[in-house]
């Protein structure tokens, strides 16, 4: 049923409002700017190139850049790439050095914009990622969390058949004793019959209304008769029912800190233009980038 959009997307416990679209955008900029800036003060020497040291700091820095890239790959040999990585840039830096491109128009506007870059992500964790304490999330936990009110759910399997004969048959021969997963996965046409028909825990809205009514109605333990949907024959159980659980906060702590970071994102960037003189010159662009505020 999750393969066939059975299932409704549900909504996250703690929200708050993301304002315009640009500067969505803008605060998800600043959710992937460096996590560790402070890194580069280590100046352990972890390799040489050329008789060059290479510092524990560069493959810091390295892993902040390429870090996500390598999310698949195994811890171990993750260090050794970022190391092989910031060795291939000096070696290709002593090349461009060699060649005179450190003179070239090109490599001086580049330097000026990754220092400005350098300069924003030192900024961003001083003044924005270092200055939310566990104390300020905890309070919007408790907040937000005072506002949830539990509903009831059920942890539910389910077996789908195209027709009425075949669920009738199915529930026959469960009624000799036949174990239900097994039967799911024999005979369910549905995405969760390889799971033994595992749907998981699900509240109400978030299932077709006639599967919902039939779940909702029966007590753990107990197995429908077979329900029409527009999918098919289903063949439910119930295997228990409870009220949805209070999320701990630290299982919802990053959530609500990276909103926390998009909205004092929003709101230092909106202080800095106030104070500041931007005049866009091209007007073609001012008319982009005011389509986009």
């Amino acid at each position: 049923m999750r393969g066939q959009n059975m299932r409704r997307q549900k909504k996250g416990v703690i929200g708050f409002g993301m304002g315009a679209r640009a500067l969505a955008i803008l605060a998800l900029v600043a959710l992937v700017l460096p996590p560790s800036f402070a890194a580069a003060l280590n100046d352990k020497i972890v390799a040489r190139v050329n008789d060059q040291p290479v510092y524990e700091w560069e493959v810091k820095l390295a892993e902040d850049e390429i870090g996500q890239e390598l999310a698949q790959v195994e811890a171990e040999q993750r260090s050794g790439i970022l190391l092989r990585y910031v060795i291939d840039t000096r070696l290709m830096a002593q090349a461009g050095e060699k060649a005179g491109l450190s003179n070239s128009e090109a490599f001086k506007r580049r330097t000026l914009y990754s220092k400005n870059r350098s300069l924003r992500d030192a900024y961003f964790e001083k003044n924005i990622r270092n200055v939310i304490s566990d104390k300020e999330l905890r309070v919007i936990y408790d907040r937000e969390i005072a506002k949830a009110k539990p509903v009831p759910e059920i942890k539910a399997r389910h077996i789908l058949v195209k027709k009425e004969e075949d669920a009738l048959d199915i529930i026959e021969r469960l009624n000799r004793g036949a174990e239900f997963i097994e039967l799911a996965k024999e005979k369910s046409t549905g995405p969760s019959g390889r799971r033994g028909g595992d749907l998981g825990y699900f509240s109400r809205g978030r299932m077709v209304k006639s599967f919902e009514e039939a779940a909702f109605a029966l007590e753990a333990g107990e197995i429908s008769a077979p329900v029409k949907s527009s999918f098919g024959w289903h063949i439910i159980k119930v295997e228990e029912k409870r009220m949805t659980p209070v999320p701990a906060f630290e299982d919802l702590k990053d959530r609500i800190k990276a909103q926390l970071v998009q909205q004092k994102s929003r709101e230092i960037t909106s202080s800095l233009r106030k104070s500041a003189k931007v005049e866009v010159l091209d007007k073609a662009l001012a008319k982009k980038m005011k389509a986009v505020e």
